[in-house]
């Protein structure tokens, strides 16, 4: 076959071939960071666009679809001073960086200096000054008027601590270091805040170093950033404009490798999802060449030109969803203050890793990789989103309000704040009928106990009401309740807010809004410090109604008298019926032709379980084959149980049971207990607090359809502490059991020394798929009681399987640095918790004839790895009880002789310890 090719091109074709030389070269300079990237896109018509790049919104480019955006932006009312909250009358000379002059203008009065300018300030008669000078690091400031102040070396930073701050102190201001910056700047900032009176730090982890360093400095503290409702707020934002997606900052392609590899899968994933994305970051199109802020060219087409602070805000106001980029991974305290201010404009949070985030808020999504974020957008409910944003507009203004963190700034500089808080404010509920599910469920407030009266005795409260809540039997209350209308206070002024009726998408379109009183029913409101005359009778509030604006909330947190909230209310007093549950559990199975069971334990975290190890479910596409068993371990926090109960009846396939309140003290109990009521072919592990990622689930479940005679099937682990790491369970297996990557669809069969040749180490169960007839009647009971469990069980499953299945996918991430989970909780109680567990190893392995092995194997280096290691977190108060804990493991094992220098020290110090009392 020939082609026929003409000797000189075609007109069209040498057109076309111009076309793609001009193209090539302006993309070669958009990547450079000489051509703005919607310049270039502007006449881009060579391919066809991306379902979320501007064009395919009929937009010609970024900017086209920025202005697209005006008439939403432009609807958006201002932000305003939570009622709750009023303004201190703190006098405040501040040297700091734009984003923190930004978030306290309006909650204090400003002194803004300047290298040339700050004298006036100490000029003023004495009542006239500030009452504190706060420095921060700063690169440019307002205006760029401490442009050049983070070089250490130049005549700006030489201003502050030669001239500026010796000044202030000199007339008696004290001088307060904020430490709002990274802690690998550490460095450069330092000699600043050794001339301070007192140290604040983001990070938790640089205390004892800015002690040792700032010997000058009376107090040495963490002060996490704030928000601050003048600026980030929800008011009018629903509906918003659902699909927009945006980021602003600097890429740094270097400074930041961390940050750049994660971000990437996340930008990459909200591409895939088809969302609208904009990117804002002057720096990244600046008209220089400087590859060190260019972002790649797969996200150019996404630039937009750049927009002022306010701007900027308004657009993640209008979003539902929005990005923050952490430069900081291994902090419990330090995260990107974007991601606090996102929450506090009811804006989801889409997220790099960070410590403190997983902790604390763990309705920010991390992103695993761009298949998990496309697929969290693309599954994710209305109602779920909903959720999401109530929580954060909750963990903002309840905890991170920028009034409360100036009056935490007046405490430690031991200055006047000039106006009053509430230390817990007083909330009273108050009901025509007091019944006993009602005052239930203002017990189980997450806020406190709320108590609840009959009208005839609110007159008597008159003064001493913070916040009044109208409730009646005819609704029931969630946990939450009452904290949504305290945050409500704290971000805007109405003095009376409500909750509305009916789901998401019928709520919305009044949601956050002032509403006319008539409509809002009393029930379902709550007052700020109402006037005495009010608490009179119902009948006096509820004709009050119409003489105030009230401001709508949300929908959620409230129902039916006899609905789930109500019944998550009711007393518990016993186990539930193990004999009823597991009829149930079977029929739904049969009934809904469900496949895989996962059982999740929980424990008091009912905010990780709904947000973390249930969402990741939920996003599987494996979900609807998925009997989920939510084994509660007997929570005493209500909006776990509540939790649970919610997500057993708005899900078929999910089934709930409770122990009676009090907890077993590990994951043992509930672990065993859903292994027995399981009732299909394949059962999988989950902690609320972890995810499945990546569609593992789903590929492992395949694997063992396909091969009948496997009796588990093993992926990988990815393991985020203060790096994500990479646990290759299929390679390791491969390498120990004879598999090989040239020979992947091997089934590995393991001989009968398996676990010694394996060297007694752990897989994390959570990684695998098992075949229930297998598992079940081997009736591995997990010791009660014990940590570590897990990790002996994945022993003992590997010892008594004979055939297992290896692939090479990501099936679990497991953040192993949640604050305060059992793991984590380092006192003499985590080694106690062992010993129950090495009790039952011990028997296990000398059944089994295993146990000398065990010891040369693998015994010593799990004592100093793991024992030892974690010993030496503890404190010295505490190290002999700890110590002694250790001791009694260690004669399980006959108490030597060891070979490992570590141990044999160890149980010097313990002899010299008991020795010195």
């Amino acid at each position: 076959m020939s082609l026929d090719v003409p000797a000189t091109p075609t007109a069209e074709l040498s057109s076309r071939l111009r076309q793609l030389e001009l193209a090539s070269s302006q993309l070669d300079q958009v990547h450079a960071g000489r051509l703005a990237a919607a310049e270039y896109l502007h006449g881009a018509d060579l391919a066809g666009p991306h379902p979320s790049t501007p064009f395919a919104h009929g937009a010609a480019g970024a900017d086209q679809l920025l202005r697209q955006l005006r008439p939403v932006l432009a609807a958006l009312p201002e932000g305003e001073e939570g009622i709750s909250r009023p303004r201190t009358g703190l006098r405040i000379a501040l040297i700091a960086e734009r984003h923190l002059v930004h978030t306290l203008e309006g909650a204090a009065e400003l002194v803004h200096l300047a290298p040339t300018a700050w004298q006036g300030a100490l000029d003023a008669a004495p009542a006239e000054r500030p009452d504190l000078l706060v420095v921060a690091p700063v690169q440019a400031g307002r205006r760029d008027a401490w442009k050049g102040a983070g070089d250490p070396g130049t005549y700006v930073r030489r201003r502050i601590t030669g001239s500026i701050i010796p000044a202030f102190r000199g007339v008696g201001i004290p001088v307060v270091f904020w430490g709002t910056q990274e802690s690998r700047f550490y460095e450069d900032w330092v000699d600043v805040a050794q001339q301070a009176d007192h140290v604040l730090t983001v990070a938790e982890e640089l205390v004892e170093r800015y002690a040792a360093d700032c010997p000058r400095a009376r107090t040495v503290e963490v002060m996490r950033p704030a928000v601050n409702p003048l600026l980030h707020s929800p008011i009018g934002t629903r509906p918003a404009s659902a699909d927009l997606i945006t980021y602003a900052g600097t890429w740094h392609a270097k400074l930041f490798p961390q940050r750049r590899e994660y971000a990437t899968a996340l930008l990459e994933g909200v591409i895939r999802s088809g969302r609208r994305l904009l990117l804002f970051d002057p720096r990244s199109q600046a008209a220089t060449r400087d590859d060190r802020f260019s972002y790649p060219r797969g996200f150019t087409p996404y630039l937009a030109s750049h927009v002022g602070p306010k701007k900027l805000i308004a657009l993640q106001r209008a979003s539902d969803a929005a990005i923050a980029l952490n430069s900081t991974v291994a902090s419990q305290t330090a995260c990107s203050p974007t991601a606090l201010t996102l929450q506090a404009c009811g804006t989801a949070v889409l997220s790099t890793y960070n410590q403190g985030l997983n902790s604390e808020h763990p309705h920010v999504h991390l992103a695993q990789s761009a298949e998990d974020v496309a697929s969290h957008l693309e599954t994710l409910p209305l109602e779920e989103l909903r959720r999401i944003q109530a929580a954060g507009l909750r963990t903002a203004f309840l905890q991170d309000h920028v009034v409360d963190r100036l009056h935490d700034l007046a405490s430690v500089a031991e200055v006047d704040a000039r106006s009053a808080l509430p230390a817990e404010p007083r909330v009273l509920a108050v009901a025509e009928q007091v019944t006993p599910a009602l005052a239930r469920q203002l017990q189980r407030q997450s806020i406190g106990p709320v108590e609840l009266v009959a009208w005839d005795q609110a007159p008597a409260r008159a003064g001493a009401v913070d916040m009044l809540l109208p409730v009646s039997p005819g609704r029931s209350y969630g946990p939450e309740y009452a904290a949504d209308h305290l945050a409500a206070f704290a971000y805007q002024s109405a003095s009376v807010t409500t909750k509305l009726d009916g789901p998401a998408e019928s709520a919305d379109q009044w949601a956050h809004r002032r509403l006319d009183g008539d409509s809002a029913a009393l029930e379902l409101t709550a007052w700020w410090r109402p006037e005495p005359a009010l608490l009179a009778s119902r009948e006096r509030l509820r004709a009050a109604r119409r003489e105030f604006a009230v401001y709508a909330i949300d929908h959620g947190e409230h129902g039916p008298a006899d609905g789930v909230l109500a019944r998550s209310a009711e007393p518990r007093e016993r186990d539930d019926d193990v004999s009823a549950v597991a009829v149930e559990v079977r029929r739904r199975a049969e009934q809904l032709g469900l496949r895989l069971t996962v059982i999740v334990p929980v424990y008091n975290n009912g905010s990780h379980l709904r947000h973390k190890g249930f969402a990741s479910l939920r996003r599987s596409a494996l979900f609807s084959q998925m009997q989920v068993l939510l084994i509660d371990d007997g929570s005493t926090d209500a909006v776990t149980v509540t939790t649970v109960d919610e997500l057993a009846a708005e899900h078929p396939n999910v089934t709930a049971y409770h122990f009676a309140p009090g907890g077993s003290g590990s994951a043992s109990r509930p672990r065993n207990l859903g292994i027995q009521l399981t009732a299909t072919e394949y059962v999988a592990y989950l902690d609320p607090d972890d995810e499945m990622v990546c569609g593992g689930l789903a590929r492992l479940v395949e694997e063992l359809d396909a091969h009948p005679e496997a009796d588990l099937a093993m992926g990988n682990v990815l393991r985020w502490s203060t790096r994500r790491l990479r646990i290759d369970h299929h390679q390791e297996l491969r390498e120990v059991f004879g598999g090989s990557d040239d020979d992947a669809a091997r089934t590995l069969v393991l001989p009968e020394d398996s676990l010694a040749r394996w060297g007694f180490r752990s897989l994390r169960i959570h990684a695998a798929v098992i075949r229930t007839s297998w598992l079940q009647p081997l009736d591995l009971q997990m010791p009660l009681g014990a940590l570590g469990q897990d990790n002996y069980l994945s022993q003992q499953m590997l010892h008594h399987a004979r055939r297992i299945r290896t692939v090479d996918v990501d099936v679990n991430a497991y953040y192993s640095e949640v604050s305060g989970s059992a793991v984590n909780a380092i006192s003499p109680r985590y080694f106690a918790k062992y010993l129950p567990l090495e009790q039952d190893r011990v028997a296990w392995l000398r059944e089994q004839g295993l146990l000398e092995d065990y010891r040369q194997t693998r015994l010593e280096g799990y004592v100093v790895n793991w024992y030892l290691k974690k010993l030496s977190l503890i404190s010295s108060e505490q190290w002999r009880e700890a110590a002694e804990h250790i001791a009694e493991i260690l004669a399980l094992y006959e108490d030597g002789p060891w070979t490992r220098p570590e141990i044999d020290q160890f149980l010097t110090d313990l002899r010299t310890a008991v020795e010195n009392g």
